[in-house]
């Protein structure tokens, strides 16, 4: 009888998800995973090719993740920026591997970016470089949230309220 407990890529994809929701992406290494699968960190090579192969993985599931995210939000700016907000302060660690990192264009499915800066440019009515600039306001904004940066006592409804009229 085949073992069906072993590592096969999707078990080694969805134990090194659990591990970046438990402990970051710094949590993340090949010890720790083959901890968690039971096996040794060597045998994991036998499986995939490095730790980049799961982090593009996990860039890659962060990505359509975040897109069904945005593409259930209704279509204002305001649903948008709001839903992004939501996914982020949700997945925080998820947020880290997919936005606060360089992505693996590399190892990425090809177009996998595209759905996301499409919805960014026809919600914003202008190009790229506008797109841009209020991908990075507010993640910017997010990031900071995340971090814990703004007092306890900041009003950070009010705060988003601004930002998105400042998208116009």
């Amino acid at each position: 009888m085949a073992n069906t407990n072993g590592p096969t890529k999707p078990r080694i994809f969805a134990e090194a998800l659990k591990l970046v929701e438990l402990k970051g992406l710094d949590g993340l290494s090949m010890r720790a995973l083959a901890d968690r699968l039971h096996i040794k960190a060597p045998s994991l090579y036998k499986h995939i090719q490095s730790r980049d192969e799961i982090i593009a993985e996990l860039q890659t599931w962060g990505i359509q993740k975040f897109e069904e995210a945005m593409l259930s939000a209704g279509k204002s700016k305001r649903a948008k920026a709001l839903a992004y907000r939501k996914w982020a302060t949700e997945n925080p660690r998820l947020y880290e591997v997919t936005f606060r990192i360089p992505l693996l264009r590399d190892r990425l499915p090809s177009g996998l970016e595209d759905g996301a800066t499409q919805m960014i440019i026809q919600l914003m009515g202008k190009d790229h470089e506008h797109a841009r600039a209020v991908w990075a306001m507010v993640h910017g904004l997010v990031d900071l949230e995340i971090a814990g940066r703004f007092p306890e006592d900041a009003d950070l409804d009010k705060t988003w309220d601004h930002a998105i009229e400042m998208l116009g």
